[in-house]
């Protein structure tokens, strides 16, 4: 067996055994690196597992010395949206531009510069003798074309929202020599080293949710950074960190070594009532995992997607560990899953067996038939020892939400699609369609019932909703002083507070679902 396929044999076994047959490999692998794209791979995977679960920081090192030793990965060639491209070009200036060879389709782009150019310039995008990519080159100046694009961009009359959609319209590929995953990492005050292998037992998970943190502590610019290096430099994009917030990061330390760091959208992108996050998961500072969440009023949605050569590890801690962070830093009372979560039109999910890895987290279906399906499939385990549910079954289990309440019933998702499709009619029928006279009114309406300016951004949102709500001009002082304190919370820096004033109103909420 070659060196790198006994380091990934043995990556995610633990002991003083384990931990000098690692050491041993290390050594040999620094000293003679395999070639070729599949043993890199392996190599790599391995790697990566051990720099997030060393046994030691022996271990630790010789895994950081193979990786300096290693060639390095081949540029990328990836369209990413404009919220990534706008900070990967100030983080990475130089090593991303426009990969001119894979642009599929110039209408777009030449679209796009007609609106940003001066007039007379206009004439010189319609010359024939000219591609694209020459127009750039006589333009730019000293910047580079990306470089160049952006600040076209970002100087126009156009609002953020509308450069994004610009931007995105255009579906411009980036040469891209960003960072190596494997060298992404966030800097820790203590390794946390591994003694014993994994324990696959169950464990009761409502304790672990209740348990106080470690410590929780603000984040900022630099943890939106890591998070965009762990992603981009593998292709991936997830919409809550495309437009992430520096001023509402929050970073959050479980056990052995575990963090969570969760990042709020930039306020013009804010929902008018879920507040919108972006997680990474860090294991001794390592990118694990990531997902995007969003959270109202006590729920929240949860799943977290491993980054592949991490798979493997400790899955039922994480989810554990994960919930505790949104409960304490969020205060989420009620997590939910999608029914795609549970598999349904889910390959990978019905592959794995994802209804019973939930279901022994403590998540309960919605649907009662399910619940009555998955019970007889239990007696039927019991019954029978090793039996398995077989593809069939996942797939009819699959046809539910699931959920894990500790709000005893409080906190239940709000069907908020519905919501806004009841907005949509409210605004058709009381304003002939017209949104932008309809947001203009009713914030001028609100914003004198409960003192606030009539520009809030939170406010312009939320009023036509309010709006709809029968008699709320007639509700006490109190109930509307606490709804000025939620569109206050949804204009802060950190709108995390939002989560937890909407689930304490309770006349709202009741309100809210009636609507819905």
């Amino acid at each position: 067996m070659r060196p790198e396929d006994q380091l990934a044999a043995i990556a995610r076994k633990f002991g003083p055994e384990a931990a000098r047959e690692k050491l041993r490999l290390l050594v040999d692998l620094r000293a003679d690196a395999p070639r070729g794209a599949r043993r890199l791979t392996v190599l790599r995977d391995a790697l990566g597992f051990m720099r997030a679960w060393p046994d030691d920081v022996r271990v630790k090192r010789a895994v950081d010395r193979v990786i300096e030793a290693l060639p390095e990965e081949d540029a990328i060639i990836y369209s990413y949206s404009y919220g990534v491209v706008r900070r990967l070009a100030q983080l990475h200036a130089g090593q991303i531009d426009i990969a001119w060879d894979e642009l599929e389709d110039e209408g777009p782009l030449t679209a796009t510069l007609q609106l940003l150019v001066a007039p007379g310039e206009q004439q010189g995008l319609d010359d024939m003798e000219l591609s694209l990519q020459e127009w750039f080159a006589r333009c730019r100046g000293a910047q580079s074309d990306l470089e160049f694009f952006l600040g076209l961009l970002a100087r126009s009359a156009f609002t953020l929202r509308t450069q994004d959609h610009l931007y995105d319209r255009c579906e411009i590929p980036l040469h891209f020599d960003g960072p190596d995953p494997l060298r992404v990492e966030r800097a820790v005050s203590r390794l946390h080293g591994r003694r014993r292998d994994f324990d696959r037992t169950r464990f009761p998970v409502l304790p672990e949710i209740q348990k106080p943190l470690t410590s929780v502590a603000r984040g900022g610019q630099a943890e939106v950074d890591l998070a965009l290096d762990a992603l981009s430099s593998r292709c991936i994009e997830i919409y809550p960190l495309i437009q992430a917030s520096a001023q509402d990061v929050i970073v959050a330390d479980a056990d052995g070594g575990l963090q969570f760091v969760l990042a709020g959208v930039h306020p013009q992108f804010r929902s008018a009532l879920e507040s919108l996050y972006f997680f990474l998961v860090l294991q001794n500072g390592v990118p694990i995992g990531y997902g995007p969440i969003g959270a109202f009023a006590g729920y929240s949605e949860v799943g977290i997607n491993l980054f592949p050569e991490f798979r493997g590890g400790e899955i039922r801690k994480i989810y554990a560990q994960f919930m505790r962070v949104l409960h304490h830093v969020l205060g989420i009372e009620c997590f939910y899953l999608t029914r795609y979560a549970m598999g349904e039109n889910n390959p990978d999910s019905i592959a794995t067996g994802a209804f019973w890895f939930y279901r022994g987290l403590g998540f309960k279906p919605t649907n009662p038939d399910v619940e009555q399906l998955a019970r007889a499939e239990e007696a039927r385990m019991a019954a029978r020892p090793g039996h398995r549910s077989d593809r069939k079954m996942l797939h009819a289990l699959s046809h539910t939400e699931a959920v894990l309440d500790l709000s005893q019933g409080r906190c239940l998702p709000l069907a908020l699609g519905a919501l806004g499709v009841a907005e949509s009619r409210w605004i058709a029928e009381h304003f002939a369609g017209d949104r932008v006279r309809a947001e203009q009114t009713c914030a001028r309406r609100f914003g004198r019932l409960l003192g606030i300016e009539a520009d809030s951004r939170a406010l312009i949102a939320l009023a036509p909703i309010c709006a709809m709500i029968p008699g709320i001009e007639r509700w006490s002082a109190r109930d509307l002083a606490a709804l000025a304190r939620i569109v206050r919370a949804k204009d802060a820096p950190s709108e995390a507070q939002a989560i937890r004033l909407f689930d304490r109103h309770r006349r709202l909420m009741q309100a809210l679902r009636a609507l819905a």
